[in-house]
């Protein structure tokens, strides 16, 4: 019975997201995401308590692994900067779930109670990820040419436009956000503005 409750759980949550995606939350319905996961109205209701429900554990579903992420960065102990090394594993985790990424993201530009909860627990702990990085690549010798807060920004942005602005991707480089080419790509252009950005002390490459 547990199987079966978080396979319909997972079912819904799929449905919603891809309707998400291509709709808006604002314009996509509990019917809708019930029909297209193949379950009753009064299931969706059940399990997450209604549309705002489901959102919230749509943004966690993203969030949670997304942090782990960049968290396991800090035991990566080969690269040559840490920094660099989470932000490539952000860009292919993203890549990975692009549909995901891209909802997730533009939801939490909207300004109501539950994105300032997420904004106050899951991005705070972000950039304090971010920070702990930044210093252990000090600790190594990188300097920061930038203000932190501002790299910070710098960095987000490179992080998320992609997947946000995903039109601009293909019109740009005539690649889809999902395609291996694309991150491909776009690490290397990261690298380079990695290094645009910091004194590396003799570090000829970031790996």
């Amino acid at each position: 019975m547990a199987v079966l409750q978080r396979e319909t759980k997972s079912e819904v949550m799929t449905a919603a997201v891809d309707l998400f995606y291509t709709k808006g939350f604002h314009a996509t319905s509990v019917r809708e995401i019930s029909a297209a996961a193949g379950v009753n109205v009064a299931t969706v209701s059940y399990y997450f308590s209604g549309k705002k429900g489901l959102l919230e554990e749509c943004l966690i579903a993203f969030f949670e692994p997304y942090l782990a992420v960049l968290e396991g960065s800090l035991e990566l102990r080969g690269e040559k900067s840490f920094v660099m090394a989470a932000a490539r594993r952000a860009v292919l985790f993203q890549q990975q779930h692009h549909r995901f990424a891209r909802f997730a993201w533009r939801e939490i530009t909207m300004d109501n109670q539950l994105i300032r909860e997420m904004t106050a627990s899951y991005l705070r702990k972000e950039q304090y990820l971010w920070k702990m990085m930044m210093a252990e690549d000090i600790e190594r010798g990188i300097s920061f040419k930038l203000p932190p807060s501002f790299f910070l920004i710098q960095l987000s942005s490179m992080i998320t436009a992609p997947f946000l602005q995903g039109q601009s991707v293909r019109e740009l480089w005539n690649v889809h956000t999902s395609e291996t080419y694309f991150s491909e790509r776009y690490m290397d252009a990261m690298d380079k503005w990695f290094m645009s950005v910091t004194s590396c002390y003799g570090l000829s490459a970031i790996s």
